[in-house]
């Protein structure tokens, strides 16, 4: 746990330092897919999203970036899904009651309908009061500045603690209204289980 803790806290004020050297971070497109393989992936089109524990998605994205030593890859923190946010509100992508009250319009939620690109590649209808995990970047409908299922689709799992034993989660999932679970919604569950309703989002920023 102290070693976790320390690793943490370092990544953490690289992240800091990078942002005010940069003026920035990257956030995933998509959320995180290829969960349950070697090497996780930010890619069109996967179904593999959710399923495995919080300890197994952290080290999972830390590697995402590779050989690559000009960058570092992780777990989206609490504070920059809460900037994500601020920033589609000021650049007017979206309304501060489409994020705070209700995110059925732009979300994969229980009480959403849309059209989106099946994993056969083919196109399929979301039925309003049904619960359906879509693939990653598959709906126009979901999408905020170019960024996929920011609401909806499946929980994404932050760094943020909750506590001593809980870790965070944002958004809403599938099986939610968007009025109860919306994009700014935040909650938590053990590190060490794992859900169907459970992925994460991955962030990148300069070294």
């Amino acid at each position: 746990r102290h070693d976790l803790l320390l690793e943490m806290q370092k990544d953490f004020n690289n992240m800091i330092n990078s942002v005010k050297k940069y003026g920035g971070f990257y956030i995933g497109r998509y959320e995180t897919g290829d969960l349950n393989q070697e090497f996780a992936v930010v890619r069109k089109g996967n179904t593999n999203i959710a399923s495995q524990r919080w300890y197994t998605m952290y080290k999972k994205c830390k590697k995402l970036k590779g050989a690559n030593k000009q960058v570092e890859t992780g777990m989206i923190w609490g504070s920059q899904w809460d900037r994500t946010l601020i920033w589609l509100v000021e650049s007017k992508s979206k309304s501060i009651a489409e994020i705070c009250n209700d995110s059925t319009s732009w979300g994969n939620y229980y009480n959403a309908t849309f059209t989106y690109t099946n994993s056969s590649g083919g196109t399929s209808t979301k039925s309003q009061n049904r619960s359906t995990v879509i693939p990653t970047g598959s709906a126009d409908y979901t999408k905020a500045n170019n960024i996929y299922d920011l609401a909806g689709n499946v929980l994404d799992w932050t760094l943020e603690a909750f506590g001593t034993y809980g870790r965070v989660y944002r958004g809403g999932y599938y099986g939610n209204y968007g009025s109860s679970n919306p994009a700014d919604y935040r909650n938590n569950y053990n590190p060490g289980g794992s859900s169907y309703d459970y992925g994460c989002r991955c962030v990148l920023y300069i070294r």
